[in-house]
């Protein structure tokens, strides 16, 4: 199987600053949709016999501008962006002050934040939906060439599920990269990236 996995493009938060999970069920901004646009003209999206989006508007936007509004995109909640509880649209600045701990390298949250966002989502669940995701395509798509449009810490989750490493391996997903892997079905599915973060445009 071929996966690629993009996320969605630019959204009205990704502008803010604001702290966009499952609960901040943001649009595009217009560059958001403009950026989308361009990227759709320089790649064959039509390749793929299989296409999987997030249930969220931003990934359901973009996955309809890359496939030039493809009738039969599947939606599954498995690959929506991780639930930051209480903390999902605020913005991400006062925390960066009150809990300095909870950060990552690359300015994201680490598995630390849970213990301070009342509801969120921990980063073991977040991996754990990312394997039944990935155990999924497996049993259906063997063979296939599959494209996913989702999110960045998803991204990363279903990168680190299919390959069984840790998440911090995978650096912060940017908007419509292109993220690529090959699971071999004839090896037991072994994984190996063939891009990571491939900007087009």
């Amino acid at each position: 199987m071929d996966l690629m996995v993009v996320r969605h493009s630019i959204s009205v938060s990704n502008g803010a600053d604001l702290i966009s999970g499952a609960a901040n069920d943001v649009r595009l901004s217009k560059a958001g949709e403009d950026y989308a646009r361009k990227v759709r003209g320089l790649y064959d999206w039509d390749r793929f016999d299989a296409v999987y989006a997030s249930p969220m508007v931003r990934a359901i936007q973009t996955a309809s501008i890359l496939t030039n509004q493809r009738s039969d995109i599947e939606y599954d909640a498995r690959v929506q962006e991780m639930d930051f509880g209480e903390w999902d649209g605020l913005s991400a600045n006062p925390f960066r002050d009150e809990h300095p701990e909870i950060f990552d390298y690359s300015g994201i949250f680490n598995e630390k934040y849970s213990q301070f966002a009342p509801g969120a989502e921990s980063y073991a669940q977040l991996i754990s939906r990312a394997q039944s995701f990935i155990d999924m395509l497996k049993d259906k798509h063997p063979h296939d060439s599959v494209l996913v449009v989702c999110h960045g810490l998803t991204t990363r989750a279903l990168f680190a599920a299919a390959l069984n490493i840790d998440i911090y391996a995978f650096t912060a997903v940017r908007n419509v990269s292109l993220n690529e892997m090959h699971l071999d079905a004839d090896d037991n599915f072994q994984a190996r990236v063939l891009r990571y973060n491939e900007v087009l445009a």
